[in-house]
């Protein structure tokens, strides 16, 4: 959350639930750039963007089509492609195939993604991104699974 919050500037931030925010007082969790008025300010200014920009109901309507098309590459790759999981432009595909395998082919064709975990891809592209580039993302993706099935 802290990371998107400074719109790449480092700012700290922690989100707990009702039960648990007891578990934190302050100077109970530290960070560098936490309260400093410059991440405040790229904080303050990032989040007036995403809400000037309508973003995030741009996500959502990006997001349902883009994980269709990913969910229709589980289908197509079942071999591959144990499962998908997320949320608006934060997705996760469980592999059966090799990550490393898949990311440097993704990487070599133009798309940068990232293991999570032992045997998961994540997807995680910029809040900006728009309708044609997660089509293009999945384009490539569909190209480095019909390679390995080759």
């Amino acid at each position: 959350m802290a990371k998107g919050l400074g719109g790449g500037f480092p700012i700290g931030a922690i989100w707990a639930a009702e039960p648990y925010a007891e578990l934190f007082q302050p100077g109970s969790h530290g960070t560098t750039f936490g309260g400093s008025p410059l991440a405040c300010a790229a904080a303050n200014a990032t989040l007036d963007i995403i809400e000037e920009d309508s973003l995030l109901e741009e996500i959502m309507a990006n997001s349902s089509i883009w994980h269709a098309a990913l969910q229709g590459l589980v289908e197509q790759y079942p071999q591959h492609i144990a499962g998908m999981r997320g949320a608006g432009y934060m997705v996760g595909l469980a592999l059966h195939a090799e990550v490393s395998t898949v990311t440097t082919a993704a990487r070599n064709k133009g798309l940068l993604i990232v293991p999570a975990g032992h045997n998961t891809i994540r997807l995680l592209p910029a809040l900006t991104a728009t309708l044609e580039e997660l089509a293009e993302s999945t384009r490539i993706l569909d190209e480095v699974f019909a390679e390995l099935s080759a």
